[in-house]
């Protein structure tokens, strides 16, 4: 049996200050356990060496890579996987900083730590969601030891490590693939997260691998193929009572929240209401959780479903009253022709529409004392390719029908390897790919987007707040 260690590379302000679970590396971990070939310990970058104030994150990278040191000192590992998760920081705002940070000078430096300190015969395997966006970019001049998997990685990894046990050459890169699952099984590492400020992020359980869309800019159907693979809804709801159970022996100082980190839930639905209702038939109810959602691939029992299971709410002050309730709509544009460049599957009608839908349903639900209100917010995407006056226009049109509460605008679109959109901007804003291995954006005229935002919003849209690319744009409630 092989000696293999797991290492978690997020590294990154936004981690620091709202913890998330390495569940990839938990799944991972199971994954080679079950196939009998070896034991394989997670070394967690981000927790180790304790939390760091805002002032001396600058610190976190070396703290790093001498933890790195020391841990590849310990034992003469036969594996070392790392999981590389962010390149950039695609929302600044989030992080508390003002423009986009770079990462992969960071994570390339901890893989050079790894280079420098293991054992000459030592294989490493890279992956996670930045290296399955640009793998050369991490493997480019490493020795024939060095292997990288694309996409999901508990089938190709243990494939690979399959091989090597048997004396057989690995694959330089393999793209996985998401025959099995994964589930959690991890009970101190899940302990040790639990006693942390447990935020909406900070578990990110899986229901599907693959979201069935193509977005424009969207790395994701690169990363996970273009095929979904459902997770049984009973196995989801025993991984969310496997989680409650570690919560009560661990209850922090916050209630169990947690979220589906699909690229999108509702996608098919049938199999997002099947979830919801197998928790409902274990009786598990969070404090809250949420998901990223199709904004228009809504229907009333998903809603009611959802609200059973309080997603997206927040309890009462005192704690005894019914919750709230915030639903975001991820729409990025109300344009028809913005919407139809970005490749999404809906149209503006079918937002009115899901919108008019969720204010029916949360109002009875609220009625009838289940709620103690309910609220909803848009999140927009200004700035892809085409992008003009009349199309801001168009969305503020929308948006003063459905008169969301609150809107959240990011100005500005990166451009990712392999999408969509990168083809069609190669010979104006890259020429060889290792452009793109620093952060490109399609220009955009902040002002001038902020100034028609102003001119064709209604007047009580009034509470404007802006970072960087990021504008939060609020009314009083009726």
């Amino acid at each position: 049996m092989a000696n293999i260690l797991l290492i978690d590379t997020n590294t990154t302000p936004f981690n620091e200050a709202f913890p998330v679970y390495p569940i990839g590396l938990d799944y991972l971990q199971g994954a080679i356990a079950q196939a009998g070939l070896g034991d394989a310990q997670i070394l967690d970058l981000t927790r180790l060496g304790g939390a760091l104030p805002p002032q001396e994150l600058a610190r976190r990278g070396a703290l790093s890579r001498a933890i790195i040191k020391e841990a590849l000192a310990l034992r003469p590992w036969d594996v070392v996987g790392l999981s590389l998760r962010n390149i950039d920081s695609t929302y600044p705002v989030l992080e508390g900083q003002e423009g986009l940070h770079y990462y992969l000078p960071e994570l390339l430096s901890y893989l050079d730590a790894v280079a420098r300190y293991a054992a000459p015969s030592t294989h490493v395997i890279l992956g996670g969601t930045g290296f399955s966006i640009m793998p050369q970019a991490f493997l480019a001049g490493r020795p024939a030891t060095w292997h990288g998997v694309v996409g999901p990685g508990e089938a190709a990894v243990v494939e690979m490590l399959t091989d090597l046990a048997a004396g057989r050459e690995a694959p330089r890169l393999l793209r996985g693939q998401p025959t099995d699952l994964g589930s959690l099984g991890n009970a101190e590492l899940l302990g040790h997260y639990l006693d942390l400020p447990v935020g909406e992020s900070t578990f990110g359980l899986r229901s599907k691998v693959g979201c069935g869309q193509a977005c424009g800019y969207c790395p994701y159907p690169l990363i996970n193929g273009p095929r979904q693979a459902l997770k049984d809804p009973a196995a989801v709801a025993a991984e969310v009572g496997l989680l409650a159970q570690a919560h009560a022996r661990h209850p922090g100082r916050t209630p169990l929240r947690f979220m589906f980190a699909d690229d999108i839930f509702n996608r098919p639905l049938a199999h997002a209401k099947a979830v919801l209702a197998a928790l409902l038939e274990q009786n598990l109810r969070p404090a809250s959780w949420h998901a990223y959602l199709d904004p228009a691939n809504l229907d009333q029992e998903f809603l009611e479903l959802a609200l059973a299971t309080r997603g997206w709410t927040a309890p009462a002050g005192d704690g005894q009253g019914p919750p709230a309730m915030f639903f975001p709509f991820d729409i990025e544009s109300g344009s028809d022709r913005m919407l139809k460049a970005l490749r999404k599957p809906y149209d503006g009608a079918g937002i009115l529409e899901a919108v008019d839908l969720y204010r029916r349903v949360t109002a009875r639900a609220v009625e009838q004392g289940e709620l103690a209100g309910a609220a909803l917010g848009f999140h927009l995407l200004l700035g892809y390719p085409g992008e003009d006056e009349e199309s801001v226009a168009q969305t503020c049109g929308l948006i003063n029908q459905a008169r969301p509460q609150q809107i959240a605008v990011q100005m500005g679109v990166r451009v990712y390897p392999g999408t969509p959109l990168a083809k069609a901007m190669q010979g104006r804003l890259w020429h060889q790919e290792e452009d793109l291995h620093r952060p490109v954006l399609v220009p955009v005229d902040r002002e001038r987007v902020m100034g028609w935002l102003g001119q064709y919003l209604h007047a009580d849209y009034d509470r404007l707040a802006r970072r960087g690319s990021m504008l939060l744009i609020g009314r009083d409630p009726d």
